[in-house]
């Protein structure tokens, strides 16, 4: 019955070649979008834990604090339970770190009566401190400390970032649902077109005694085999796009902690198997419709 469902499933996608394509192609253009928002979460997800995990926060100390002042600056801090390691920087170290950092460039320092940077303490934070909010509110902690003449950490960058990641969320979410109704609405008309061209066949079939499921599984199999054909070609143009794309970017050049990925294998296997299910759900709503079951 399975062998015999599927050589009329074959026969039907032949002989109907236009609509399986129209359906085909929507599902893979769909796969492709909604994947593509996966891959930017993914990869946006690595990014943002990477640079978390590589965040400083910088306490440049008051002009004049002592030896003593100083210790007690970082007592203070390691105190907070959130520093993994405190560094101090004298104002001698960070103006040689700048003239490196500059180059030939340096020589505009020279004319410089003093050093105008000041001693800093550099905080490596543990990474059950590393949320916005968390280092926002160990930098504001920190800044109220003695000694203390202000504190960096990045928050704007790090703001605007997470903003623009949870804009993508939303927007991937609304769109995969779109795409999930428009999907499931396409592969539905193109299954009841398909049983409308054939009424005529199907009502002499109905007549002679044959069964619903005779009826029904070789369009069940032709409905997931334009799943998987349309989620297989939609995860392939995306990993074509993706490596076409990938090594004309300098991001990974630029920050030496993150390098871009492709959708993992078994979340690539769960999209094809959901279009799949998306075709079946369609070709139960139109055959349940058209047969009046």
């Amino acid at each position: 019955m399975s062998m015999l469902a599927a050589k009329r499933a074959l026969r039907d996608i032949r002989s109907n070649i236009f609509l399986n394509m129209v359906s085909v192609l929507t599902i893979a253009l769909s796969v492709f979008i909604v994947s593509a928002f996966m891959l930017f979460f993914i990869n946006a997800t690595d990014f943002l834990d990477g640079w978390r995990k590589g965040v400083r926060i910088i306490v440049y100390m008051t002009d004049g604090a002592s030896e003593a002042e100083r210790l007690s600056l970082t007592e203070a801090i390691q105190k907070t339970g959130a520093a993994q390691e405190v560094v101090f920087i004298s104002r001698d170290e960070a103006f040689k770190d700048l003239k490196k950092k500059i180059g030939d460039q340096s020589s505009l320092l020279d004319g410089l009566d003093k050093n105008p940077l000041p001693d800093s303490l550099e905080i490596t934070l543990k990474d059950v401190y590393r949320g916005p909010e968390d280092i926002e509110a160990l930098a504001a902690r920190i800044a109220g400390l003695p000694q203390v003449d202000d504190v960096e950490y990045a928050q704007k960058w790090l703001q605007r970032f997470a903003g623009v990641y949870n804009l993508f969320k939303i927007t991937g979410l609304v769109l995969a649902s779109i795409f999930f109704i428009a999907t499931l609405l396409i592969i539905a008309n193109t299954i009841r077109i398909i049983m409308f061209s054939r009424r005529e066949e199907i009502e002499i079939i109905r007549i002679v005694g044959a069964d619903e499921n005779f009826i029904r599984y070789p369009l069940f199999i032709e409905a997931i085999l334009q799943g998987f054909l349309g989620g297989f070609l939609g995860i392939v143009a995306l990993f074509l796009a993706f490596v076409l794309t990938v090594p004309n970017l300098s991001i990974e050049g630029a920050f030496s902690f993150f390098e871009m990925r492709f959708i993992p294998v078994k979340f690539s296997l769960a999209i094809v198997l959901c279009s799949m299910t998306i075709g079946w759900i369609g070709c139960y709503f139109s055959i349940r419709k058209f047969l009046k079951l």
